[in-house]
């Protein structure tokens, strides 16, 4: 019954034009889509024949609550951002070339310093990865996975890597996770969304994690954190922080909430816990509380994470625990 519930069409599907339906770059399953993504561009003033944002439009919509002035004043800021950081030339360097995440810019540079891992696919969920989900959570594409406390000790010292090559290359990364979820957007009708893994896991322990991620925070983050706000529509369904020292924990649980995020800083502490506090702090705003799952070594396992992304997706270190 539920199943059949979830796949029956929008109550108002009949009530989509056949020439909207027709112009729409993505054949959207509930009939609030067409009209939404429609207001939306009659308000920023989006030519006719240019369809090539209908499922970043239609994903702000569903993640700001359908609020159609929030949408508008985000699109505009996206399609701006876009426009300044040349992510048309990205996007079809990505795509004429067929680029996979190892292809990218700076790749090999980068993985001595964070050593990353990526996972998708356009295939909807299979019934057992539905079947483990959360419920009530949207189809999870894709895992994309940051490891600060892993990578060559060796390497990482002597790595040529600038500011300004990491960040040119996660802009190929965000470009990249963003195709992946219009391209699921246009083939199935429905949003897809990322689950994004921050691996705390340190061979040398606590405290050569903290040393090592407040280098990489304070030398690469800030600035990336600044160049991809704004681009695109949020594509993370949870964030999750696996292999989580005890201290942490309480860290979080103590995190006061504030309705913005707070402004890209340098980490400058050198007390571990106020360190482990203000990065929580400044990547990880506390309005987004929610969305976030922090799991200890433990708890860092398949089947729980099995609970945010398809199996398929799970990284190779997690694969068998």
């Amino acid at each position: 019954l539920l199943l059949a519930l979830a796949t029956m069409p929008d109550a108002n599907d009949g009530d989509v034009p056949a020439a909207l339906r027709a112009a729409s770059s993505v054949p959207w399953k509930q009939a609030r889509f067409y009209h939404g993504v429609e207001r939306v561009r009659d308000m920023c003033g989006v030519p006719k024949g240019d369809r090539g944002d209908d499922a970043v439009i239609g994903m702000m919509l569903d993640r700001f609550g359908w609020d159609y002035e929030r949408t508008a004043e985000m699109y505009q800021v996206s399609v701006r951002r876009r426009k300044e950081l040349g992510m048309a030339a990205i996007k079809d360097d990505i795509v004429s070339q067929q680029l996979s995440v190892e292809d990218f810019p700076h790749h090999r540079d980068v993985m001595p310093v964070i050593p990353v891992f990526a996972s998708t696919s356009l295939e909807p969920p299979t019934a057992a990865a539905a079947a483990a989900a959360e419920p009530g959570s949207l189809p999870v594409i894709g895992c994309y996975e940051l490891r600060y406390g892993q990578g060559d000790p060796d390497r990482r010292e002597s790595s040529l890597v600038t500011p300004s090559d990491f960040t040119r290359y996660m802009l190929y990364v965000t470009q990249w996770r963003w195709l992946q979820c219009e391209r699921y957007a246009q083939r199935h009708g429905e949003i897809g969304l990322w689950s994004m893994v921050h691996d705390l896991s340190c061979p040398s322990g606590f405290f050569s994690l903290w040393s090592r991620a407040r280098s990489v925070f304070n030398k690469y983050l800030s600035p990336v954190e600044e160049a991809c706000g704004g681009l695109f529509p949020p594509m993370v369904q949870k964030i999750l922080i696996v292999n989580v020292p005890s201290l942490f924990s309480p860290v979080w649980s103590v995190l006061p909430r504030r309705r913005h995020p707070a402004p890209t800083r340098r980490l400058t502490s050198t007390r571990p816990v106020l360190w482990a506090r203000s990065v929580i702090a400044a990547f990880l705003p506390a309005q987004h509380k929610e969305r976030i799952v922090m799991l200890t070594a433990s708890k860092t396992t398949a089947a729980e994470m099995s609970k945010y992304m398809p199996a398929e997706h799970l990284p190779p270190h997690v694969r068998g625990r």
